[in-house]
C-alpha cells in the first residue's frame, strides 16, 4: 500500500496534534478584525473539532452514538509548553472541554516569550508514546499543526526532523506549520488562489519563515487532492509545503481545516 491511504476509521483512527503559540504577542490584533489573534485561533480550532465530532457519530435507535475516529493531542505553549486537557483526548472529551469552558482553550496571550524547541519536544516525546499504541500504528500518519505569530527564542529546526522520521505503517508523521503575518514574498489575495509554498525565496526573507519552511513536511498527494477537492486550496501546487503564512483570518480558518483534509471526508471515511 502506498503512503498516506489509510482511511480513518474507528479500527484505524486518525491523531491530530497542535503546538499553539500563546506568548504575549498573541494579544495582538489579528490583521484587520478588532480580536485578538488567540481568539480566531480558538472560534475556528472549536469549527474543526465540532466538525471531527459529527464525524465519529453514527444514528441508531437510540439516538446519536459517538464512535471515536479521532484524537487530539493539545499543547499550548510560551516560554514553556503546558497540556490541554488529557494526552491524546477522544474527540467527543475535547469537544466537551472546549464547549464547557465557553468555547475555549484557555488561550490568552499570557504564556510570556516564544519557545518553540521546547513545545515541538513536548510533542515529539508525546508522539512517540502514542504511536507505540496499537491504536495508532496502522492509521494514517499523525498531522502535527503549529501555529505561531512571532519570532521563537529557539531554533526547533532539529526537533522538527526528529518528529517527521516518526511514522505509522501508513507513512511519517506529517508537520504543518503555519505563521499568523506576512513576511514573505508569494503573492496570492487569498484562499482561492493560494498557490502553496514551493522555494524557499517565496517562503523568504523572514530568517523565522524560512525556518518553518524547511520544518514543513511535503503536502502529500492525496491531502493535496482532498484540499483542491474541498475548495480549500484549490489551486495548491503540487510540491508544495505544509507551510502557510496567516494574512487574514479567512486563511486563518482555511490553514486549520488542513487538519480535517487527512483523506478523512464522510464520503471517504471507513465507518
Amino acid at each position: 500500500m502506498c503512503a498516506y491511504q489509510q482511511k480513518i476509521s474507528r479500527a484505524n483512527p486518525g491523531l491530530i496534534g497542535m503546538s499553539l503559540d500563546d506568548s504575549g504577542s498573541e494579544a495582538d490584533y489579528l490583521a484587520g478584525t478588532t480580536d485578538p489573534r488567540y481568539e480566531w485561533v480558538e472560534r475556528y480550532t472549536g469549527i474543526i473539532l465540532k466538525e471531527l465530532l459529527s464525524r465519529s457519530s453514527e444514528v441508531s435507535g437510540q439516538g446519536v452514538v459517538i464512535k471515536p475516529r479521532y484524537f487530539v493531542h493539545v499543547i499550548e505553549y510560551g516560554s514553556q509548553p503546558q497540556l490541554w486537557g488529557e494526552p491524546m483526548m477522544d474527540i467527543e472529551a475535547a469537544v466537551q472541554k472546549y464547549t464547557e469552558a465557553g468555547n475555549s482553550l484557555g488561550l490568552s496571550g499570557r504564556l510570556g516569550g516564544t519557545d518553540a524547541a521546547a513545545a515541538l519536544q513536548m510533542a515529539h516525546a508525546d508522539l512517540q508514546k502514542a504511536l507505540a499504541d496499537e491504536r495508532f500504528k496502522d492509521s494514517f500518519p499523525p498531522l502535527l499543526l503549529h501555529i505561531t505569530d512571532g519570532e521563537s527564542q529557539t531554533d526547533a529546526t532539529a526537533i522538527a526532523e526528529q518528529i517527521k522520521q516518526l511514522s505509522t505503517n501508513d507513512g511519517n508523521v506529517l508537520v504543518a506549520n503555519a505563521y499568523i503575518g506576512t513576511q514573505t514574498s508569494l503573492a496570492y489575495k487569498g484562499p482561492e488562489d493560494f498557490p502553496g509554498y514551493v522555494t524557499r525565496d517565496e517562503a523568504g526573507p523572514s530568517p523565522d519563515n524560512l525556518r518553518l519552511f524547511e520544518m514543513s513536511s511535503d503536502v502529500p498527494d492525496t491531502i493535496r487532492q482532498n484540499l483542491i477537492d474541498d475548495g480549500i486550496f484549490p489551486d495548491l501546487r503540487e510540491g508544495a509545503k505544509l507551510f502557510f503564512d496567516v494574512r487574514t483570518k479567512e486563511m486563518l480558518k482555511h490553514v486549520i481545516q488542513v487538519v480535517g483534509s487527512i483523506g478523512s471526508r464522510h464520503d471517504r471515511t471507513e465507518r
